[in-house]
This record gives structure tokens, sequence and C-alpha cells, in this order.
């Protein structure tokens, strides 16, 4: 059974072909701003629930994407785009999930979206100021390889 490492392959293949990517990682959402050798923008994996049926797995997934947000030092008299780059983060970020989820739709063969995916924006204020996406959707890939003999 290799469902779960094929399905991490595809994601982390289509997202290093992105070109505004530059730091991939998985599992514990709450581990990524820790290494401090992370170099954004990066995106981040996390499987969530899975459902097995006799010929499908069906997988919760969640793909996060951030920059870290760049404060000008000279403050601005605009208050609808402030002193920073949020807005520009909020728009590249929500590109690199688009175009993910083309590419998966159009892989077709061997992952099933189910339904379409939900978008959430976040500012993270951790360490780092971060803004993003975290996108979330289904994908069902085929249980085949296991045999009951």
């Amino acid at each position: 059974m290799r469902e779960y490492y094929k399905l991490l392959d595809v994601l982390r293949t289509t997202l290093n072909q992105d070109v505004l990517i530059n730091t991939i990682t998985q599992g514990d959402i709450s581990e990524i701003d820790i290494d401090k050798k992370n170099i954004f923008p990066l995106s981040h994996i996390q499987i969530g629930q899975a459902t097995l049926d006799v010929q499908v797995i069906t997988f919760n997934v969640t793909v996060f994407a951030m920059d870290i947000r760049d404060i000008n030092p000279k403050p601005r008299t605009d208050k609808f785009v402030g002193n920073d780059n949020e807005i520009d983060n909020m728009n590249s970020m929500l590109a690199v999930l688009n175009r993910v989820f083309k590419s998966l739709v159009q892989r077709g063969d061997d992952f099933t979206i189910v339904g379409l995916p939900t978008l959430e924006p976040f500012y993270e204020s951790r360490e780092n100021l971060l803004d993003g996406w975290a996108m979330s959707f289904d994908v069902e890939v085929p249980n085949i390889e296991i045999s009951l003999c």
C-alpha cells in the first residue's frame, strides 16, 4: 500500500513546479516556522482524515501557501494599502493554490478531487508575520494495491 506516499509525492512535485514557492514542508503545521532555514514563500502539506472504501481511499488534504510580510519603515498615508505587502502576499499565494488545484484536476486518471476546495485566508504573527491561504479539499485515490490473497 503506497497511496499516502503517492499523494504526498504528487503534491510535492506540483508545488516544486511553482515558480513562487521556495520551501515545501509537510506534517504538523505548528512546526513550520521553527526551522530558521525556511526560505519563503513556503507551502505546507497537511493530510487530515482518510476514509477507506473498497475501490478508493479518500484523503482530506490541506495545502497552505504563505509568505513573510515585509513592512516598509516609511509611514504611508493610504490606510487601505498600509505600509506592507500583505495584499501582494494574499494575491500571490492564492495564485499558487489555484495552480495546484488546476494541476490536480488535470491529473484525473489517478487522483480525483471530490467537490470543490475551500480556501481560508490566514494572518500569522508568531515569530514572523506570515500571510497566506489554506486550501482544503478531498481527493480520492484508487485502493488497489492490497490483495486479500
